[in-house]
């Protein structure tokens, strides 16, 4: 049987694993699904349409599953397991596509995921991250405090955004990005070292940021887009490179990213 205190609320309907344990003043709402080993802090609130994976955490005052400000209707939010959600994080649910979150997140103390993001999996968002409606944040990507990612926008995998950063269009993978607009500091070495990355492949991605940014760090350069672009030889990871930043939205206000 589930371990819920008396002092919690659980709304006819909700769906909880046997061993899920839920603290006091804490609100479930009838749609809601919280898996094998789910641990539900007090003050906790989660609602709408949602689901939970096995083993999520969600810390006190933490709010999930709430419909977007401008919207009285019930959203769907998806979170797959394994996440640590931190105290005062807010994830509203998306109306028109769920808000989507992977596993084995660190969401910070308030942080903001907005109606229709999707999350990807092995993230760290410090605290006061703002993830705005349906932007897409890719698998191992860190965050500073107070970083603002616009909506609609992406973030590439295994990024580093720093500490009050813009990302006011698609911003590319393997990156550090400072700044507003942000600008491409170079790549993200310490992280790709500890997702195992070998010595090849962080080389030949200097080579390229080198080649595509020249340390202005502003738009690459298109020729060496192209020169990238075409060479048979490639290294894997610099053509995902490459793929991402020829996909990618320019920014909303017309800066120079």
């Amino acid at each position: 049987m589930p371990e819920i205190s008396s002092y919690a609320v659980v709304e006819r309907g909700a769906e909880l694993a046997d061993d899920v344990r839920i603290g006091p003043f804490s609100f479930i709402g009838p749609k809601v699904h919280l898996g094998a080993g789910c641990v539900i802090d007090n003050n906790v609130s989660i609602t709408g349409r949602t689901t939970l994976a096995a083993k999520n955490h969600v810390f006190p005052m933490t709010v999930v599953g709430a419909p977007p400000p401008d919207s009285t209707g019930q959203g769907q939010c998806v979170i797959a397991q394994a996440n640590d959600i931190r105290e005062h994080v807010t994830i509203y649910a998306g109306v028109e596509r769920p808000t989507r979150i992977g596993s084995d997140n660190l969401i910070m103390i308030g942080c903001q995921i907005g109606p229709g993001a999707t999350i990807g999996s092995h993230g760290i968002f410090a605290n006061c991250t703002h993830v705005g409606p349906c932007a897409h944040v890719e698998d191992y990507v860190r965050t500073s405090a107070f970083p603002v990612v616009d909506s609609g926008v992406r973030v590439g995998a295994y990024t580093f955004v720093a500490g009050y950063t813009g990302i006011d269009q698609d911003a590319p993978p393997y990156a550090m990005v400072q700044g507003l607009p942000f600008r491409v500091r170079g790549v993200n070495t310490n992280n790709l070292h500890r997702c195992g990355f070998g010595e090849d492949d962080i080389s030949a991605l200097k080579r390229a940021f080198r080649e595509l940014y020249n340390g202005s760090g502003a738009r690459p350069n298109p020729a060496a887009l192209e020169r990238l672009r075409i060479n048979p030889n490639l290294n894997p990871h610099v053509r995902r490179l490459v793929e991402a930043i020829r996909s990618a939205k320019p920014a909303k206000g017309g800066g120079d990213g």
